[in-house]
């Protein structure tokens, strides 16, 4: 698990900057990368009392859309202190407000970074959050590869290239693909991007704790 810790750890790491860099997921990679997907309201901060580089943040979850077999209710999640290790830092006072949280597993605590997909609940679009609770999880045989500059290509028919980059939107999640499209298997084996709004999905039945 040390292992583990230290490639999240690497992954979000600029070595020239001495800070957390992080590139750009669309919200269904981000929930197919992660091993915990969330909805829950942040309550209370503390000092990890095993590892004391660890920040210890209490959760109330109100809906689970992902997470090993046995995690049926998830009370605390866990960050690095330092901003610079990627660490999320918390800046909410709105002990009411629902977010919307991707982690990973690390020694059967949930972890999560500043490099995760975590948004106000609010804020998420219409299709975002269907995307999460129906859509998302039916398509994780399907890649999106960003597309930061062109040219840009596909290598095979199981990806989908996100453009959303190109449009300079205000924000990459703010972008029509990142915002309105899916990127799902068409039935045939080929992954194309298609509307949230356009297709009948058939719910998904997750734990949800009150």
């Amino acid at each position: 698990m040390i292992c583990l810790v230290l490639l999240i750890v690497l992954g979000c790491w600029s070595w020239e900057a001495q800070s957390c860099s992080c590139g750009p997921r669309h919200p269904q990679a981000a929930y197919c990368d992660s091993e915990v997907v969330l909805r829950a309201k942040f309550i209370g901060q503390s000092d990890c009392e095993k590892r004391s580089q660890w920040t210890k943040f209490e959760v109330k979850t109100t809906k689970i859309f992902k997470a090993p077999k046995d995690l049926d209710d998830i009370q605390f999640v866990y960050s690095a202190k330092q901003e610079s290790m990627c660490g999320y830092q918390h800046t909410s006072t709105n002990k009411s407000e629902e977010f919307l949280i991707s982690g990973n597993m690390v020694d059967g605590s949930v972890y999560i970074t500043s490099c995760g997909f975590i948004a106000p609940w609010a804020s998420l679009t219409y299709c975002q959050r269907r995307g999460y609770g129906q859509v998302y999880e039916k398509n994780c045989g399907c890649q999106i590869v960003p597309c930061h500059h062109l040219p840009c290509e596909i290598s095979n028919d199981r990806q989908c290239l996100w453009t959303d980059m190109l449009m300079k939107p205000r924000s990459l999640y703010a972008g029509y693909q990142a915002t309105k499209l899916a990127c799902v298997d068409n039935g045939s084996g080929i992954c194309i991007w298609d509307s949230l709004k356009s297709r009948i999905y058939a719910p998904i039945t997750k734990t949800t704790t009150q």
